[in-house]
């Protein structure tokens, strides 16, 4: 899923350092099968540790201790039951209002206070950090970054012999244009599967989609992070049989998505309202009656946004007695 990180640094440092061979492969985690890798573990984290540290100097963690160890808690539970259990994952909330996340090779992975605002349970968070750790897992980004560093070789190989590399640039640009369905649909499979894994219901993965079609919706354009369905989650039906594969595993559904859990701790959380004003999500009960366009005379935001925040868009209002966000 994702901040199309597009591995620019990742990929001049393979090619610069060009002692690798085009015909290098490597066996994928996931699959058990030999693919196409100019790319070892070790130079996959080592080149992620460098990439995190420049995304650290531009885009700097949230300063929030209790949040982060929340996430990294979370994260990591996932990453024990996933397929490369055998490399150390960093978790980052990272304080940007963008609706993201993303992973970067050898197991770096982000998730945006942005999109934290949007989510509403801890099974949700969870789905995310699945999904990103599936990219890893599944050695997508090292995929792509060698399908790179194949393309600039035959970039300049065509261009010597033609005299021109707009071909080639064309190429260029089409392998490092983020990830494709055929991923999307992999990184979510795996996701749910290390949900269940843990104990969150399978279902929690496409919560997280639809809260990213009603941001769609919202917006009126596409997400984006994870902007490759067309239709509604719930009507897309490759993207429940890969998801409802997990159902199968016999941990499944024995942990609750933790609503009120999650929500205690994006209390306080940063909130960009607009270009302009700086806001704090404020966590709170209601009374019976209460709706979202009287939630929003105590709010700097709409009754509309309020029901995207709280996972009632376009037109719910909220339950007496529930945990609900507004934004101070």
């Amino acid at each position: 899923m994702i901040y199309q990180y597009k591995f620019t640094r990742f990929i001049s440092a393979l090619v610069i350092s060009s002692t690798l061979t085009l015909s290098a492969c490597s066996v994928n985690p996931v699959s058990g099968k030999k693919e196409f890798s100019l790319i070892s573990k070790e130079q996959e984290v080592a080149m992620g540790a460098q990439a995190h540290n420049d995304i650290l100097k531009k885009t700097p963690a949230y300063n929030n201790a209790q949040l982060q160890g929340y996430v990294n808690s979370i994260g990591q539970q996932l990453a024990s039951k996933s397929h490369r259990n055998n490399i150390r994952y960093t978790f980052t909330v990272i304080d940007d209002p963008s609706v993201n996340a993303f992973a970067l090779p050898g197991g770096y992975v982000y998730v945006t206070t942005g999109l934290l605002a949007y989510l509403n349970s801890e099974g949700e968070l969870a789905g995310v950090l699945g999904h990103e750790i599936g990219h890893v897992t599944a050695r997508h980004g090292v995929q792509q970054a060698s399908a790179g560093v194949a393309a600039s070789v035959l970039i300049d190989l065509i261009a010597k012999k033609t005299g021109g590399a707009s071909t080639l640039n064309q190429l260029g640009s089409a392998i490092l244009s983020g990830y494709g369905r055929d991923h999307e649909l992999q990184a979510d499979r795996l996701g749910a599967e290390y949900l269940a894994r843990v104990g969150y219901s399978p279902k929690n993965m496409l919560d997280v989609i639809g809260v990213l079609k009603a941001q769609e919706q919202f917006a009126g354009r596409s997400s984006s992070y994870h902007g490759v369905f067309a239709s509604h989650p719930s009507n897309d039906r490759r993207l429940q049989e890969v998801v409802n594969a997990a159902k199968h595993i016999s941990s499944a559904g024995t942990r609750p998505a933790n609503r009120a859990a999650y929500l205690t701790q994006i209390n306080g959380l940063k909130f960009r309202i607009n270009k302009n004003q700086t806001g704090k999500i404020v966590i709170g009960n209601v009374a019976s009656g209460t709706t979202f366009e009287a939630l929003a005379q105590q709010s700097k935001v709409d009754a509309k946004r309020l029901r995207l925040l709280n996972g009632k868009f376009p037109n719910g209002q909220p339950s007496a007695g529930q945990l609900v966000k507004i934004v101070k």
